[in-house]
């Protein structure tokens, strides 16, 4: 079982009602109905959300009640954060990216990470050598010490759109969202859900949404 914390939408916002539309649209033209359903496969599965925390199982020593206080603790502290967002290439995949400044984010996702990390189990030896090839130097001293590599300064706030494609995929998924991106929705960070994969490759279902500033949950 892993738990993460997740940026996912208000309900009925407008970005909340673009994920639900992208989710729901099916191949858009140039895309065969089988591709586009392996492009947004993990998209589905993971869920239309930006992560602050990336999924982690937790050490036996501590359970959901302690996770979801720290958690809760992190949100009291925070202030509700708005971005502009805008469709973006990010490591060879589409995703929607803050159109300005990002340091209010970019905090709040280091808080997560480091508050959290205490409570976190150490990523398999197969989890080690699936990734760790991968990586730069600066990647791998961050996945060995937070158990995953993109956080802190190598963090960027996104909301994965689909998975790598070919020239010609991307840019049908471009002139999809173009009209429907013309006037940049808006992320309204303004709580902290926390997310729970019951076992491994399984969907990951939201089990609290937890305000920013006030540490209670909605």
């Amino acid at each position: 079982m892993r738990y993460a914390v997740y940026f996912c939408p208000p309900a009925g916002s407008g970005l909340d009602l673009l994920g639900r539309e992208w989710l729901s649209a099916g191949p858009t033209s140039g895309i065969a109905p089988e591709r586009w359903h392996a492009l947004t496969a993990n998209v589905r599965r993971y869920g239309w959300h930006a992560t602050l925390c990336a999924p982690f199982a937790l050490v036996e020593s501590a359970g959901y009640d302690e996770l979801r206080r720290e958690v809760a603790d992190i949100a009291r502290h925070a202030s509700v954060i708005e971005l502009a967002m805008q469709l973006d290439h990010l490591a060879g995949f589409l995703a929607l990216r803050p159109h300005g400044d990002e340091q209010d984010v970019h905090t709040l996702a280091g808080q997560c990470v480091r508050r959290l990390n205490p409570l976190r189990a150490p990523n398999s030896e197969a989890t080690w050598q699936r990734r760790a090839p991968h990586l730069d130097a600066a990647e791998l001293a961050l996945f060995r010490q937070y158990g995953y590599p993109y956080v802190l300064d190598r963090y960027r706030f996104h909301m994965t759109v689909s998975a790598p494609a070919s020239e010609t995929e991307t840019q049908a998924m471009r002139a999809w969202f173009a009209p429907r991106l013309a006037n940049r929705p808006v992320a309204r960070i303004d709580a902290l859900t926390l997310c729970q994969e019951k076992a491994p490759g399984q969907p990951f279902d939201p089990l609290e949404r937890i305000p920013l500033g006030t540490g209670a949950a909605a």
